[in-house]
């Protein structure tokens, strides 16, 4: 409608709203029929498309939700759950509530990173789909890393982002007994270099498996 109006010249707010209130269907007319009765002095077509805008887009999500709420990661990669996702949802104002959505659907680890990402949704996927490479075997990662340096970047970036999420974590977590619980700590962890038999039995164990300082401190 907007470039309808940029095509024909016209600008004027009034002009705008009785040829949007023109177009409408018997079922929006009741939507907006209370600004068609009485529109207001100011922007009088701003107020109807705001209206109509905000009916549409609850609709949408209300419909969303429910064509993909039985949809779940299960053995695909994330990127294939993504555009199956993005298949149900016809309008690119719902990204944000997709992103939500997809996001639910990925294992809890995977969420807790991405979580604190303002990435576009694609790139979350191939985020998502990188972390859950990571967390498999040693062995395979080799592998991948060998193979596709894009994922050895996609890597250091995953690091990062738990190396601030454990920091955020950390700092939510100071205070009198957090200092306690590291004075313990560091007063324990002498006792700690010494093997179980000699942490159990002392001088009196015959037996030691290292490491174990206690021969060296005796």
């Amino acid at each position: 409608m907007e470039s309808q109006f940029v095509l024909a010249g016209i600008t004027v707010e009034i002009t705008k709203f009785h040829h949007v209130v023109s177009a409408l269907q018997p079922e929006e007319l009741g939507i907006v029929g209370d600004i068609i009765l009485n529109p207001p002095a100011v922007k009088p077509y701003a107020a109807l498309r705001d209206r109509l805008c905000s009916q549409y887009a609850e609709s949408e999500e209300q419909r969303l939700r429910g064509l993909i709420s039985g949809m779940q990661l299960g053995d695909r990669k994330p990127s294939r759950l993504l555009l199956e996702m993005r298949s149900k949802a016809d309008s690119r104002f719902l990204e944000e509530l997709l992103k939500s959505l997809f996001i639910q659907r990925l294992p809890t680890h995977v969420q807790q990173i991405l979580a604190i990402s303002d990435d576009p949704l694609d790139k979350l996927a191939a985020m998502a789909e990188g972390i859950m490479a990571v967390a498999g075997p040693t062995s395979s990662i080799h592998v991948i890393n060998a193979e596709n340096q894009d994922l050895r970047t996609m890597q250091l970036e995953i690091s990062s982002r738990l190396s601030r999420l454990e920091t955020r974590e950390r700092s939510t977590s100071r205070g009198p007994e957090g200092r306690f619980r590291r004075r313990s700590s560091s007063r324990e962890s002498g006792a700690h270099t010494h093997c179980w038999y000699h942490r159990r039995f002392k001088e009196r164990a015959t037996k030691c498996r290292k490491p174990c300082s206690f021969q060296t401190e005796n």
